[in-house]
């Protein structure tokens, strides 16, 4: 399993970009270094599992080992039990994407000329980020089902994310179908919504928008004055129930989500380009230089039961 913060430094220099009809693709080093930039662009990126693979479609394998399996030892004897470690494949499809920048070439001369800078390689640093921005927030928010006539369908039904694979997949709670007792202890019935033997997989946070966390600190200030609270409310702890909690702008307000951070995985592959025109009509006529990233993705978990999901959540 890797981390991003783990990926091996590499850099991603002018030469990476493929003019006119060169169809070469990035080589498994740039392509590394692309990504490990673009997802270091926010702080959820950084500790999520990402995965780069050669195909299209396949699946991610979590090995482990369950069950009780211990013995008593008896001489001459075997135990009885052999056992074997378990390999859970989790299936991926990754979906073409497109990122598409257009820059002046009177831009490009007036930074050179009066900034001294390599006008190109900002341009790079920026696009990359923005990807990587882009993946998050379709992470969580894709739903290949968005209606036509939402003014972002172009973008959200790119792929399905993390939210709607939790609704289906994960231990997903209604807010709305709760009584005021399961209201109000929605945190302890997440955590318990997570089998037991899952709970072990990885260090438990929840996730949420930044506004849901801070209207519960403000429900809760306005009933307990306690230090603890205070302590809250300037900064120094975000946790709820002894579980950390990480704001997530890209997600929701009222969507909260409890699973450990290398649950969340986005797929790759290494069939990825990144592509300039300086030639045409509209490069001549309009003069600019136009820009393009070719990549793909999917968003999955690794371990669907251990994700714990309510919506709609007030306080």
């Amino acid at each position: 399993m890797r981390n991003n913060g783990q990926i091996a430094n590499s850099s991603i220099s002018k030469g990476t970009i493929h003019t006119g009809l060169d169809p070469a693709a990035m080589n498994y080093e740039e392509v590394d270094a692309f990504l490990q930039m673009a997802y270091e662009s926010t702080e959820f990126l950084k500790g999520i599992r990402t995965e780069t693979r050669d195909g299209s479609k396949g699946t991610i394998d979590k090995i482990g080992v369950t069950g009780r399996n211990l013995r008593k030892k008896r001489e001459g004897n075997p135990a009885g039990k052999q056992t074997e470690p378990v390999y859970q494949q989790v299936p991926y499809s990754v979906v073409p994407v497109t990122l598409q920048y257009e820059i002046t070439e009177e831009k490009i001369r007036m930074e050179q000329r009066v900034r001294k800078q390599n006008i190109e390689e900002i341009i790079m640093g920026g696009m990359t980020r923005n990807f990587g921005e882009n993946m998050q927030d379709l992470g969580f928010n894709g739903d290949m089902s968005t209606l036509n006539t939402d003014p972002d369908y172009d973008f959200l039904s790119i792929a399905d994310g993390w939210l709607k694979k939790a609704r289906s997949t994960g231990n997903f709670t209604d807010w709305s179908t709760l009584d005021a007792t399961g209201k109000l202890g929605i945190f302890f019935r997440l955590e318990r919504s997570v089998p037991t033997r899952l709970r072990s997989a990885g260090q438990f946070k929840y996730f949420m928008h930044p506004n849901t966390f801070s209207e519960r600190l403000e429900q809760l200030a306005l009933k307990d004055t306690s230090a603890s609270i205070q302590i809250q409310i300037l900064g120094a702890q975000k946790r709820i129930n002894n579980y950390d909690v990480e704001e997530v702008p890209h997600m929701p307000e009222g969507a909260v989500l409890f699973t450990y951070k290398p649950n969340f995985v986005i797929v790759n592959t290494y069939d990825m380009i990144i592509r300039k025109t300086t030639e045409g009509k509209a490069a001549v006529t309009e003069d600019k230089r136009f820009y393009a990233t070719h990549a793909d993705g999917d968003f999955i978990f690794e371990e669907p039961g251990a994700v714990a999901m309510a919506e709609g959540v007030q306080f």
